[in-house]
């Protein structure tokens, strides 16, 4: 096998991944599992407060808003990837600027309210991928509402 042909079988399957995009009902089936997962975070924050019941709707949340993020539009045109593109790109740099500045916010606030033992906290996962996720489907709603 040679170089050439790696790298053309290489390319061949991240053409396959770009075009990777669930049909529009998965849309749907996101935001409900989003909903839902809202809704049971409340009522178990409110009556049982089970640490494993909270991380699976975590987890609940963060598939609800991938399958909206990778679900296509009714009409998927050119313009509407050039707006996913738009959105993926503006939620990237989002959260990586969210993710270096909080700690040092973080440590200021507590630095000014608890004195000296104040120390600088790391942001969890599920913290960058919720804000990540969350940035890109709403901006990109945001975006196709702008160029309607």
């Amino acid at each position: 096998m040679t170089v050439k042909s790696i790298l053309d079988c290489e390319r061949k399957n991240i053409k396959k991944l770009h075009k990777l995009q669930l049909p529009n009902y998965f849309k749907k089936v996101g935001y409900a599992l989003f909903i839902l997962s809202i809704v049971s975070m409340f009522i178990n924050a409110f009556t049982v407060n089970d640490l494993m019941f909270r991380e699976i709707v975590k987890l609940g949340m963060l598939i609800g808003l991938l399958l909206v993020s990778i679900s296509k539009e009714e009409i998927e045109d050119e313009l509407v990837k050039e707006l996913r593109m738009q959105s993926y790109t503006f939620a990237f740099i989002a959260g990586v600027v969210f993710s270096l500045l909080m700690p040092f916010v973080d440590f200021i606030f507590d630095y000014f309210s608890s004195g000296n033992g104040a120390i600088v906290k790391d942001l969890g996962d599920w913290q960058i991928l919720w804000l990540l996720l969350s940035i890109q489907v709403f901006y990109f709603e945001y975006l196709k509402k702008l160029h309607k």
